[in-house]
This record gives structure tokens, C-alpha cells and sequence, in this order.
């Protein structure tokens, strides 16, 4: 983990205490005030743990009597140290301890803030008609603790950032951007006609794989999420371009609505041997952003030959007149409908609609997230035209195509 030492020095307490003004006076204040507030402990941590057991992200990390048990002796020492007198190197280190624990089980910083928030206001109406220079005090002590307390949170989520910066500029500098391929599968033949490409990005230092999907928002706030897409185009059209599949793109509406990227991808068509194996999958949520922009680029593709796939068919969001306008060659239902359809009676209704609608356009079906043998034989049942998952093949590098050109024919 990303280690913290701001707080560490002699220096930066010195600092930090005078950024709040607190004093030796405001130590004497608190110090004075501690046996009153030991009597108070009680009913501040009977009313504390009622407030944050009505948050449900507290019973995931308080799920047993021991833990409980354990966490109450820990806030018991905390608050009485908070009054205590004495803030030096060990007072502010174990504050730094805590801070680095919270990060380290995954405990949401505004469960902290609202913590402290509790707290603050439950003194507050203890001391409501105490000395104005004790009250005082303790605020300051409260706001070093919550600031200490919160800055871990945001160290590790600058570090997050940098890394993250770091790894998409290296993987477009170094020209990493991995497409996979994940196998979408007759569902009356059970082979493998099409496949489904994904980005993902190869950090050099080990050698993992990373989704984009986690990346996305920090590459679009660089605008890096372009050459991303660029380089993702390119490598996959390389790849299939002398291979016998059909392939799918996923565009989404800032793709459609960026001409120097329409402007590469069509250059990039213009000089594909056989654009007609090439799908582009949009989202449906995408059509309520400009369904005119959307419209122009489905048709502009299809002049090439190329074909049109309307992605998480069923999630809703959008109008579905403006969909079927397009006449799509292709409806995925989303894969929320088809994971728990062997369990939901509402999801299999809603693809059964689905497909008989599809049928009546004579457009053809895909369903998504298939991941077991159940789930599998229904699709079966219900005669969805290709099938796509876990159950029936994981995404792999879609260069592993290249040595192995036999897994099946096109349709």
C-alpha cells in the first residue's frame, strides 16, 4: 500500500497544529474536560453504534458479537484519547494507523464522516451550554482527528490516479492495447461463428491484464480514451483481417459523435478486404443521447457492408421505436435478463417477448451472460439464434486466432 508520512514528522504536527491554531492551551482544555466525558462514553456509544447500524455497509464489518465487541473497546480508547492532553509523534501516529487500516479493509470514507459527524454532534449538545473556549477546543481536536483520519483516503486515490495515468500512457505509447476475443456460438450448431471483441491493456512492469472498464473515466479526463479506441481498431482489423469471422466492435455515443474518429474508422473500412464480417455493437442507452448522430454513422457503415448489433437489448433506457427504426441486424439481450432467467419468472417473460419480437422483424438474437448449463438449455428452448458467456467460452487474446484458424467456419 501506498505508505503516508505527512504526519510522521516533528515537523509536519508542528504544521498541522498550527494550521487549525491549536494550542498547549486548547491540550489543558481537553485534559480537563476527560473525566466529564468518560462518563459520557456510554451513552455516546450506545447511540453511536444505532446511528451506523442504519447503514448496511456497518453490518458487513460488525457482523458478530465478538467484532463488535472488539471495535467498541477501540472507539472507547480513540474518544478518551481524544481528550487526553497529550497529542505528540504516538498520538498522531496511531491516528495514521487507523486512517491506513480503513483504507486497507475497504471501509467507505463517508462512513468516517458521517462517524465523526455523530460524534461531533452528540458533544456539541453535551457542552451546548458549557465554556464557548471548550467547545472550541475540542472542534479543533475533532477536525485534526477527521482530517488525519481522511487524508489515506485521498493519498490512495491520487496514487490510484497516477497509476492509472501511467499505465494508459505507457500502454498507447508502447502500443499495448490487447484485443480479446470472446466466442459467440450458433446456438443450433454449437459452434463458433463470430466473436465478440474486447479492449484490455497489458501493464508492462507484470504482466497483467487489465479491463478498461475501470479506466475508462480516467482516460476520458486525459483524453487518452481516443487513442485508445484508435489503437484497439487497428489491432483487431490486423488480426482478423485474413481470418474467416465475423467480428464485433463495441462504438459507443462519444465514438459515434467524434469526427476524427469517425474519420479514422472509415479510413480503416475503406481499406478492409471484407468489411461485411465486421458488427458494430451499440448500446441501447446510447440512442437517447442523439438518435440522428446514431442513425448517421448505422447507415454510413452499412454502405461498407457492415452490420449493426444493438447491445443490452432490454435494460430499458431507451425508446425502442428509434431502435427498430434502424433495423438492426442484431438484438443482444442484456445479460441482467438472461443470468437469472433460470430463477426469474419476470426475465423469462421479458425474453420471451423479446425473441418473438426479434422473430417478427427477422432480426436476429444473442444472449449474453451465459453462464451455466441451465441457463444454457433454456436459451436452447427458447430458439435464440447465438449465445454468448462464460459457459461457452471466456475471452482470450484474439491473437491465439492466428495460430489456430480451424475452430470453425462463418457463417
Amino acid at each position: 500500500m501506498y505508505q503516508l508520512h505527512l504526519v510522521t514528522r516533528r515537523y509536519d504536527i508542528i504544521q498541522l497544529k498550527a494550521h487549525y491554531r491549536f494550542t498547549s492551551s486548547d491540550a489543558k482544555r481537553l485534559k480537563q474536560m476527560q473525566k466529564h466525558v468518560q462518563h459520557l462514553l456510554p451513552s455516546l456509544l450506545d447511540g453511536f453504534y444505532d446511528y451506523i447500524f442504519s447503514f448496511e455497509h456497518a453490518k458487513l464489518f460488525l457482523h458478530d458479537q465478538s467484532i463488535r465487541m472488539k471495535h467498541r473497546s477501540a472507539i472507547s480508547d480513540w474518544f478518551l484519547d481524544l481528550f487526553g492532553g497529550v497529542y505528540d509523534d504516538a498520538y498522531f501516529k496511531k491516528l495514521q494507523n487507523i486512517s491506513e487500516t480503513h483504507v486497507r479493509i475497504g471501509l467507505p470514507s463517508h462512513y468516517v464522516n458521517c462517524a465523526f459527524s455523530y460524534i461531533r454532534e452528540f458533544l456539541e449538545k453535551k457542552f451546548h451550554q458549557g465554556n464557548e473556549e471548550d467547545i472550541y477546543a475540542m472542534n479543533k481536536i475533532i477536525d485534526i482527528n477527521l482530517d488525519i483520519l481522511s487524508l489515506t483516503y485521498q493519498e490512495e486515490e491520487q496514487q490510484q490516479f497516477i497509476d492509472q495515468v501511467l499505465l494508459l500512457k505507457q500502454s498507447i505509447k508502447n502500443q499495448t492495447i490487447i484485443p480479446y476475443a470472446q466466442p459467440i456460438v450458433d446456438t443450433i450448431s454449437g459452434k463458433t461463428v463470430k466473436f465478440e471483441c474486447l479492449m484490455r491493456i497489458q501493464d508492462q512492469q507484470n504482466y497483467t491484464i487489465h479491463s478498461i472498464h475501470p479506466l475508462m473515466k480516467v482516460a476520458r479526463s486525459i483524453r487518452l480514451y481516443t487513442d485508445l479506441v484508435k489503437i484497439m481498431i487497428t489491432h483487431t482489423m490486423e488480426i482478423f483481417r485474413d481470418l474467416p469471422w465475423t467480428f464485433s466492435l463495441n462504438v459507443g455515443y462519444e465514438d459515434i459523435a467524434d469526427p476524427d474518429l469517425l474519420e479514422f474508422l472509415y479510413a480503416k473500412l475503406e481499406h478492409f478486404p471484407q468489411p461485411e464480417r465486421i458488427i458494430f455493437e451499440i448500446l441501447e442507452s446510447d440512442f437517447i443521447e442523439d438518435f440522428n448522430i446514431v442513425s448517421a454513422f448505422v447507415n454510413k457503415t452499412r454502405t461498407y457492408g457492415c452490420h449493426v448489433a444493438i447491445d443490452d437489448f432490454g435494460s430499458g433506457y431507451s425508446n425502442i421505436e428509434n431502435i427498430l427504426e434502424l433495423k438492426p441486424d442484431f438484438l443482444k439481450i442484456d445479460g441482467s435478463l438472461i443470468k437469472d432467467i433460470n430463477t426469474s419468472s419476470v426475465s423469462l417473460t421479458i425474453v420471451e417477448n423479446v425473441v418473438k419480437l426479434a422473430k417478427d422483424l427477422q432480426i436476429k438474437t444473442i444472449a449474453e451472460y451465459v453462464h451455466n448449463e441451465e441457463v444454457y438449455r433454456i436459451i436452447k428452448n427458447l430458439k435464440i439464434d447465438y449465445m454468448q458467456g462464460f459457459y461457452t467460452g471466456e475471452p482470450f487474446p484474439a491473437q491465439d486466432l492466428l495460430q489456430n484458424k480451424s475452430i470453425s467456419n462463418s457463417d
